[in-house]
């Protein structure tokens, strides 16, 4: 199938959603269901080593206000604790609660199964490739001015 120009952004998004839907589904018939998908966003970069709620924010492209909602969701359910930070008082540090662990290996192993039925779907060779383009540098997002790519960094170290 031929790619469609502008389109990139939205199938992204759409296999995203792939993921988080089977992942939410599955956990659901286990009897682990009740994550939202913020939630469940969090729980991915903390499994990934995220451990700072205003860096999940960041990654996550919403507000700390909303991280901290989710944040709470997730403690009240026994998922995450947070603890203060022992580089910044004014900080805390988000870790997986012993209590949510059998919820966690069960989230593991239908990703594991996920990334398998694509395997199956795709072929290894695609998703090898997916997984080494997602995972490439893909640089810092750049800003699009009106005359393309980098124009307004250039301005911008012009006025400087």
């Amino acid at each position: 199938m031929a790619r469609k120009p502008g389109l990139l952004m939205a199938q992204l998004l759409n296999r995203f959603i792939w993921f988080d839907a089977a992942l939410q589904k599955s956990l659901d018939i286990r009897g682990h269901g009740g994550v939202r998908r913020l939630e469940s966003m969090c729980m991915v970069y903390v499994h990934a080593g995220i451990r700072r709620p205003s860096e999940l924010a960041r990654l996550l492209g919403v507000t700390r206000q909303s991280v901290n909602t989710a944040l709470r969701e997730l403690e009240a359910k026994g998922l995450v604790y947070l603890e203060p930070d022992p580089e910044d008082a004014r900080c805390k540090l988000v870790h997986f609660a012993p209590e949510g662990a059998v919820m966690r290996e069960e989230a593991l192993d239908i990703v594991m199964a996920l990334e398998a039925a694509l395997e199956e779907n795709l072929g290894r060779k695609a998703v090898d490739d997916l997984a080494r383009l997602v995972s490439a540098d893909w640089g810092e997002a750049p800003v699009i001015g009106k005359k393309g790519v980098g124009k307004a960094k250039e301005r911008k170290k012009k006025s400087a």
